[in-house]
């Protein structure tokens, strides 16, 4: 078991693919991040009547939104997501799937040497997303906004290690996207897609419906609801419906994500050990 993981991860670390997408992934983190901390100290971005705003002042809440911005605007996840996708339909394309299956028969051990490797990876690119994020806006809110970082709270801290949690969820859960379609471009498109179009119309929905409690399953919600554990409305007045989109614990939200993965990725490495592969 030991040999078919290291075998795994030397896979998705000696190609280009991985440190490609982290190096998008990692620009644009630090962009969206630079631009949150830009908001900062403007008294005009009121979200509406009784939705307060999070940038009237910096609280400890404000700088984990504004340090995992780009997971909270759902732009970002989006790169663990495909990678997790492309890990597993790449060795559809190419071929290399029969070749570890014949290397090791064992279908079961290759599976969750595969899903060791995703979350391995995932870890890793939620380590440069948080360093690309501080990167981009430290400066901003040290040397422009004159704010402290906030980075001596241990909850900004503990936001960012979350966040390795969240993202290692994504990549399992573009994983098994991966497995279930094992056409590429139709699992990738199917995965964005459902990130996109479907959460953004389910936000909708159940906003005119106003079933409020219905939106905190959503998967981008359940992520927001992981790093942001302080309220970065504190000593705000808003209207209560507002806690009804949440969980009252991170770790709830993230119970509910990982049984998420957990069903699409037995689903998916149980039809793979079934499936014929040529």
């Amino acid at each position: 078991m030991i040999g078919a993981i290291r075998s795994e991860i030397r896979k998705v670390f000696t190609t280009r693919l991985w440190w490609g997408m982290a190096l998008g992934m990692s620009v644009l983190a630090a962009l969206i991040a630079m631009g949150f901390a830009a908001l900062l100290g403007n008294a005009d971005m009121d979200g509406g009547e009784g939705q307060g705003n999070p940038f009237a002042r910096l609280t400890v809440g404000t700088a984990q939104m504004i340090y995992n911005a780009g997971i909270i605007q759902q732009m970002t996840i989006l790169f663990p997501l495909a990678m997790g996708v492309l890990l597993i339909t790449g060795e559809y394309r190419h071929k290399t799937i029969t070749a570890t299956f014949l290397s090791t028969p064992n279908r079961w051990v290759v599976m969750v040497s595969k899903l060791v490797a995703v979350a391995v990876t995932g870890a890793v690119y939620a380590v440069l997303h948080a360093a690309a994020s501080l990167a981009g806006a430290v400066p901003i809110i040290k040397f422009v906004k004159h704010q402290p970082t906030m980075l001596n709270e241990p909850k900004v801290w503990q936001s960012l290690g979350i966040g390795i949690i969240a993202f290692i969820i994504w990549m399992l859960l573009g994983f098994s996207v991966g497995m279930l379609i094992r056409n590429q471009i139709a699992a990738v498109l199917l995965a964005v897609g459902a990130t996109f179009v479907i959460q953004i119309a389910l936000s909708i929905i159940f906003t005119v419906k106003e079933w409020y409690s219905a939106m905190k399953w959503i998967p981008g919600q359940l992520t927001t609801n992981m790093v942001i554990t302080s309220n970065p409305l504190a000593g705000q007045s808003v209207d209560p419906k507002s806690a009804a989109q949440y969980f009252d614990h991170w770790w709830q939200a993230a119970i509910v994500l990982i049984v998420y993965a957990a069903v699409l990725s037995v689903t998916g490495a149980f039809l793979t050990t079934r499936r014929d592969v040529t």
